[in-house]
């Protein structure tokens, strides 16, 4: 399987459709936020290239979603809140199918970051509304690592100030921006010997070593060695990591946990070792981190 994300695929977009598209909803009820686009097959083009200009977050869900009305309305708030900053676009897939088709979603709801015309991941589930303001101050920093130019605020208003970082987490960010991993390694390093409780160190530090270890890695050539060697442990860590990466984090997860069975025990150091480091890539709040560690328990003890 290739990397779900990335380029849009609006080639399926261009295949004739079963009946005629029916225009945009927005699943639940509420107001749209100021700064919101209902996402059509007919706009999607014309979206990827506003996103040159303005980083969009693209939520795909459903008025079936559990909580995903409150989800919603919590995005708005927060998004409305950026004075247009950030623009949110919504995609009902019910009604729009064969879009959700072209992002690739596999699961509702789906919240993707679509800037400078491309699609990142962010979370396949809703997310507390406590985490949706530290969300969006991170795409905004995205924004601006990327060139981007952030307006303050709507009618000149400035947006609320942002804490600085701690120094040695922005020299991390520096070095990751400049493509220095072992600098950004050594500064996180750092700032955990002073802070070893530091959630965003050690999250930052694994995210690091994760792109280290797949730098200059090609993904068809790896897949294929794990294919072919299946008890090779390299190849399948590698796999792992290249799976978690390209956001599948449950494939990522299912890969490492299987070698788990019947393992000897360096064997499970190593791939307990390697689970805990991408549990910290996926953060604590992901849906999928808590059954995991449960799966790695019972197979270890």
């Amino acid at each position: 399987m290739t990397d779900p994300y990335g380029i849009i695929d609006l080639a399926a977009l261009k295949q004739p459709a079963g009946g005629s598209p029916q225009a945009g909803m927005t699943p639940g009820a509420g107001t749209p936020s100021a700064h919101e686009v209902a996402v059509t097959e007919q706009g999607l083009e014309q979206l990827i290239t506003d996103s040159q200009q303005v980083p969009t977050l693209l939520l795909v869900t459903s008025s079936r979603v559990p909580e995903g009305e409150q989800f919603l309305t919590s995005l708005r708030r927060s998004v409305d809140a950026r004075g247009g900053a950030i623009r949110l676009a919504l995609v009902d897939a019910d009604t729009q199918q064969r879009v959700a088709t072209a992002l690739r979603v596999e699961q509702l709801p789906t919240l993707l970051l679509l800037i400078m015309g491309q699609v990142q991941p962010i979370v396949q589930a809703v997310l507390p509304e406590s985490e949706i303001d530290t969300l969006l101050t991170q795409v905004l920093e995205v924004a601006r690592q990327q060139g981007m130019e952030i307006p303050a605020g709507e009618a000149g208003q400035e947006a609320p100030a942002e804490e600085p970082l701690p120094p040695l987490i922005a020299e991390a960010y520096a070095a990751i921006e400049k493509g220095d991993l072992d600098a950004a390694v050594t500064a996180y390093q750092k700032q955990l010997q002073e802070a070893p409780a530091d959630a965003e160190a050690k999250a930052g530090l694994a995210m690091v070593n994760l792109m280290r270890r797949t730098q200059g890695i090609e993904l068809a050539a790896a897949r294929e060695a794990s294919a072919q060697r299946p008890t090779d442990l390299g190849a399948q860590l590698l796999t792992a990591d290249l799976d978690m990466l390209g956001g599948h984090v449950e494939d990522a997860f299912a890969r490492l946990l299987d070698l788990l069975r019947g393992a000897d025990q360096e064997t499970k150091d190593i791939v307990r070792n390697r689970l805990l480091e991408l549990f910290e890539v996926a953060g604590a709040e992901d849906p999928r981190v808590t059954p995991a560690r449960k799966r790695m328990a019972n197979l270890l003890y």
